[in-house]
């Protein structure tokens, strides 16, 4: 999906543009029109741009004045410079500041359609596979894990209880960020592995995956990466000041810029390494004494799936997490790892991998020559807590068939042997992962059907963008395209415009009720373009359907097409 602005001051001119892009249906297309720069800015500083089609030529700012705003604020965004003038004191500055295309006018709707379709294709090629594979591969030789990776375990669970400590250890490793600032938190999750991808692999992904990130981030902030329990977690702070970047001087609004990209981020990790992740954006000014608490309650708003699937991006949603910790610490390092690895794998969703790993530890356990009665129960308590939470987080404790009846979670007694623990506990794992399918079904038709209820309500006195449902529902744009298509069968673009057209005929049928009226009811500019709108959809006029219908045209001619 990619976001469009277009500024002209000559109406005509920039409405032509605007429908012309309106009409390229087979690109995802986000679509803004301003006719002054000073619009345009307001526009930019709401909503990320990746496209901008400017005149050059305009009063109070011209569009290459506009260019060095955009520059600042969106470094990758492509920019197409319309022009009257073919003189060359415009052509050379636009092509100085690297503008994509310099256009001469009257355009043709072709050049149009055919400069938009390479702008398109130059941003989905920017970023080669091969390219990020090698810096992937050139990271992985270099790197210094063994004292990174104790400062980070040290700092996610808390151990680093001083701000000196923290400061000492960032200075030692010479991490790049000030101990004096705070910072923003995101937390990546990999929804999904291809089946066989081994460690090495997965780990060369994640580098990868980091210079995506550094791809979109890395101009406009500090951003340091981290593993840590299997999530990917970077900790993000302003830059530092040189002069030529102001924009993104607090956390706030670092923050917003963050919570803008975090889906083209996640599209092209999508598209170039064909992984699909989750995001989560933490509040801004996370203290660094606050680091670790705040990755717990990450890593338990993920790990309960939020009953979306894949491809999840939150924003600010910290003060709605509920994390229950009630684990208790184990005596032996070994096993307190096999119960780490199993809870991991049961929140991932992979049935095969977790069955699988549990029978294995089960086999170890049964191996083992003499195992302590306290222990026996410590691993039974620990097992049966990892089922119980699972089973409260999803709520599906109602479904639980009678054969595999919940005493058994709390009487280890109940299990002759312990081959018969592992039979119940392989046969409960089938079933769970049966229900949870079923209520994350549940869960996504009952965001959809509020999706349509917003809508619904709503459309009758405002315009309702996609970018303002996603909003509304703390969703990316691409996420929620994709979520309310699986479910209805149809993209909700389609459905917001279905809903205009029956509007659109319900406010015609009224009578008097004048054609321009109706246009702006419904959030179009002129009567004009509502009228070719509806005819494109309906096959007639507005004028035509009230006729058609036998209703007078509200006190007027029949022929008078702007009432």
């Amino acid at each position: 999906m990619n976001n469009v602005l277009v500024i002209d001051d000559e109406p005509i001119i920039l409405e032509a543009l605007y429908n012309t892009l309106m009409r390229m249906e087979e690109h995802d297309l986000i679509i803004w029109k301003a006719s002054s720069a000073i619009e345009g800015i307001e526009i930019m500083r709401s909503n990320r741009i990746d496209i901008l089609m400017t005149d050059v030529r305009m009063p109070v700012m011209s569009g290459l004045e506009l260019v060095g705003l955009v520059r600042k604020q969106w470094e990758r965004c492509k920019i197409i410079i319309l022009s009257g003038y073919s003189d060359y004191e415009y052509l050379q500055p636009a092509l100085q500041q690297n503008v994509f295309d310099y256009l001469l006018k009257p355009i043709d709707e072709e050049v149009i359609v055919e400069t938009i379709s390479r702008v398109i294709t130059e941003i989905e090629t920017n970023m080669q596979m091969q390219d990020l594979m090698a810096k992937a591969e050139n990271q992985l030789q270099k790197a210094q894990s063994l004292l990174h990776k104790d400062f980070s375990e040290n700092l996610f669970s808390g151990d680093l209880l001083t701000q000196k400590m923290i400061a000492e250890s960032v200075e030692m490793l010479q991490i790049p960020v000030r101990c004096d600032q705070d910072v923003i938190v995101v937390v990546g999750r990999t929804d999904r592995w291809p089946q066989g991808y081994s460690l090495k692999e997965k780990l060369l992904m994640h580098y990868a995956i980091n210079n995506i990130m550094n791809e979109y981030l890395n101009s406009a902030c500090r951003i340091v990466p981290f593993i840590e329990k299997g999530y990917m977690v970077w900790l993000i702070q302003v830059a530092e000041s040189d002069g030529d970047n102001r924009e993104y001087q607090d956390l706030n609004t670092l923050h917003w810029y963050i919570g803008e990209v975090l889906d083209k981020i996640q599209q092209s990790i999508r598209q170039y390494l064909k992984l699909p992740i989750s995001l989560l954006l933490s509040k801004p000014n996370i203290g660094w004494l606050s680091i670790a608490r705040t990755f717990k309650e990450m890593c338990a708003w993920l790990q309960s799936g939020i009953g979306l699937e894949e491809e999840i991006i939150f924003i600010e949603q910290i003060d709605n997490m509920k994390p229950n910790y009630e684990g208790r610490e184990q005596s032996y390092i070994d096993i307190k790892r096999s119960m780490n690895q199993l809870l991991n794998l049961i929140e991932s969703g992979n049935l095969a991998t977790f069955q699988k790993e549990l029978s294995d530890f089960f086999r170890s356990m049964q191996g083992t020559v003499f195992l302590e009665y306290s222990l026996q129960l410590e691993i039974y308590v620990h097992l049966s807590g990892m089922f119980l939470s699972y089973i409260n987080n999803r709520k599906i404790s109602p479904f639980i068939d009678g054969d595999l009846e919940m005493q058994y979670l709390s009487n280890y007694s109940l299990f002759p042997q312990w081959s018969d623990m592992e039979a119940y506990f392989l046969r409960l794992t089938d079933h769970l992962f049966s229900l949870a399918q079923g209520e994350n079904r549940s869960q996504k038709k009952e965001i959809v059907d509020e999706i349509d209820a917003y809508i619904i309500e709503s459309f009758s006195s405002e315009y309702i963008s996609l970018s303002h449902l996603a909003k509304t529902f703390h969703l990316s744009t691409s996420y929620l395209s994709r979520l309310y298509h699986s479910e209805k069968g149809i993209c909700l673009t389609e459905r917001m415009k279905q809903l205009r057209l029956m509007r659109a005929k319900e406010l015609l049928l009224v009578e008097g009720k004048k054609i321009q009226d109706v246009a702006l009811e419904l959030g179009f500019y002129n009567a004009p373009y509502f009228t070719k709108f509806f005819k494109k959809n309906i096959g007639i006029t507005p004028q035509e359907y009230k006729q058609n219908l036998g209703i007078a045209p509200g006190g007027s001619s029949a022929g008078n097409d702007n009432k």
